[in-house]
């Protein structure tokens, strides 16, 4: 590298909103409510996050949870509504989210039934408590199969979806009774998932040892998610808990300790937060656990963080999922046009996960009346957490570029303007990129002839 230019950015720890991590979003305390309350009607003091929060008692995010029901998507037999799912994706990125999917079979009530058709065919309901139709006796398995697979056919690498909850069996789509299923059964269900999805990710619930063996049998790439993150004994005291008895236990149990490498793991609030700190549950241990297991998100419910737990939480936020920080950047301060620009640098994820979307990573080259984007060969999915990350590349100039003066910009990008660029933990962000510095570029003899 000749006549190179060395940058050290200036590493900061604001808290950072990017694509599939953090907590979901609260479209319930956003905006200026007039009143804030909490889960039990107690009103709240309001407060926020940072100076430019736009929303209240609750982190700012960039991650929607969309949940759609099957009766909604196929309204006969194999006739497909998608606008329902659309229009709840429409949804997240007009806030500048992403979303995580889930589509639900049914749920308890009847308003959330099986889809009227299916419904026509099997008018018995089972006495599993949470079973709204017999999968055992019924063509469940086809069905449903048959509608994740036109779901995969048609949303699969949609960019604003950032994954997608493999659901099987049981109410709002999770796991109820799928110890009751076949092997077979499970197979075919989880491979309409894993045969449809090839770009956006998948994450399956940690429920029960022979569905998550199917899975993993099959080498697929899944995370997992699981709905009562912070039971610290809420149903059996000291006896039994999901923190301290079920999750640690099961995730070695079910060799899903290293999913994270390949899938994000996603976590649901049991109750809610605000119920963790009434019981007087320790916060600073459900945080260090759900990081032991590489959390990439947190459904808080949209309700309230309590305000004594703001700074755990901040804590929290700056470790969850990926966060990258450049350390050094080198690159040529003055590069011919059509030749090679080279440029080295030192990256570091200090969060604890990766990205699993595949954004692209770019250079901008900004002249006085030109702009050239150059797209990395980097697959800056493999950075994983607590790694040294050296980043050498060689970019072509086009040969007609102008001879003068540009200023160099790197960005991560996601390609939907209403959600933005990856925002990186250094200081200079400006409209999506970070200014590293300028360089000349020169015309050659052929260019000057």
């Amino acid at each position: 590298m000749n006549k190179a230019v060395t940058v050290y950015p200036i590493v900061i720890d604001d808290i950072l909103s990017n694509p599939g991590i953090g907590f979901t979003t609260a479209p319930g305390l956003m905006g200026n409510p007039d009143r804030i309350y909490d889960n039990r009607g107690e009103e709240q003091k309001k407060y926020k996050f940072t100076e430019d929060s736009r929303t209240y008692n609750h982190p700012d995010s960039k991650v929607y949870f969309c949940s759609v029901r099957w009766r909604d998507l196929e309204t006969a037999k194999g006739v497909y509504n998608w606008e329902a799912l659309e229009e709840k994706l429409d949804y997240a990125q007009s806030m500048g989210c992403t979303a995580v999917v889930r589509c639900s079979p049914y749920a308890l009530s009847e308003d959330d039934d099986i889809p009227a058709w299916f419904r026509a065919e099997h008018p018995e309901e089972p006495e599993f408590p949470f079973w709204r139709v017999d999968p055992l006796i019924t063509p469940y398995v086809l069905y449903w199969s048959n509608l994740i697979k036109a779901f995969a056919a048609r949303f699969d690498g949609h960019p604003v979806i950032s994954s997608v909850d493999l659901t099987i069996v049981g109410a709002w789509g999770e796991g109820g009774g799928t110890e009751f299923l076949k092997p077979e059964a499970i197979r075919q269900i989880t491979d309409a998932y894993f045969d449809g999805f090839k770009i956006t990710p998948l994450q399956a619930l940690l429920h029960d040892s022979q569905s998550v063996k199917i899975m993993k049998d099959r080498k697929a790439r899944v995370g997992f998610r699981v709905d009562c993150l912070g039971d610290m004994g809420g149903f059996h005291g000291q006896e039994w808990s999901h923190m301290t008895d079920f999750y640690p236990q099961n995730i070695q149990n079910f060799n899903m300790g290293d999913a994270w490498e390949k899938a994000p793991i996603l976590f649901e609030a049991c109750w809610h937060m605000n119920d963790w700190y009434l019981q007087g549950w320790d916060i600073d241990y459900i945080i260090q656990e759900t990081l032991k297991w590489h959390i990439s998100s947190f459904n808080n419910k949209g309700t309230v963080v309590p305000e004594p737990w703001k700074e755990n939480i901040k804590a929290w936020l700056n470790k969850m999922g990926y966060r990258f920080e450049i350390r050094k950047f080198m690159y040529d301060s003055v590069v011919k046009a059509g030749e090679e620009l080279e440029i080295h640098a030192l990256w570091a994820n200090v969060g604890v996960a990766p990205m699993y979307n595949r954004y692209p990573l770019v250079v901008r080259l900004i002249g006085q009346d030109q702009t050239y984007t150059l797209h990395s060969g980097e697959d800056i999915r493999g950075w994983l957490p607590d790694e040294d990350i050296a980043w050498e590349e060689s970019f072509s100039l086009p040969d007609g570029m102008s001879e003068g003066e540009y200023r160099l910009e790197i960005g991560i990008e996601t390609g939907v303007e209403e959600i933005g660029n990856i925002r990186l933990a250094i200081e200079g962000y400006t409209q999506g990129y970070y200014p590293m510095g300028k360089l000349f570029v020169e015309r050659g003899e052929e260019g000057n002839g």
